[in-house]
């Protein structure tokens, strides 16, 4: 009976695999984030833009009220100051998705090198066991033989 193969490492390239699990739910949680960032911005231009739009129809129509435009206008830099927030936002996601990802990276790593050693170490293992049987069958053919000769049975064509 051929004796079964067994990785010494087993457990740490299971915790290798969990590790880098974690890391790629970090890296799409990361993006999920940047993505709700980029919305958020596009909102707010979309605001930008239907306030500028307001006010033309405003200017075009004749009745203008200054109190309006002066609001108008602090609601503008208040939406534009949150667009530059925004930027800066997804800036700081966009170096901690980098970061995240070469994480990531290290972590494939990690587990591709026991990956590795695990295929090198079953292939050697499989080399010893074809030896093991090669031997053995050698041996019975041997035996046989010797059997056939003491006996005096003639060899089987």
């Amino acid at each position: 009976m051929a004796k079964q193969y067994d990785f010494r490492f087993e457990t740490l390239l299971k915790l290798r695999r969990q590790h880098e699990d974690e890391r790629k739910r970090a890296v799409a949680a990361r993006i999920r984030e940047i993505h709700t960032l980029e919305e958020r911005q596009r909102l707010l231009l979309q605001r930008i833009a239907d306030q500028a739009a307001d006010t033309r129809r405003a200017l075009l129509s004749g009745t203008v009220d200054v109190d309006d435009l002066r609001l108008g206008r602090h609601w503008t830099v208040r939406l534009r100051r949150g667009v530059l927030e925004t930027e800066a936002a997804i800036n700081g996601q966009k170096a901690l998705l980098a970061q995240e990802r070469q994480r990531l990276a290290d972590a494939a790593k990690n587990r591709k090198v026991l990956e590795q050693l695990k295929e090198r170490r079953l292939a050697e293992f499989r080399a010893e066991q074809e030896r093991r049987e090669q031997k053995d069958l050698d041996e019975i053919s041997v035996t046989m033989f010797t059997r056939r000769m003491m006996t005096g049975e003639p060899e089987p064509s």
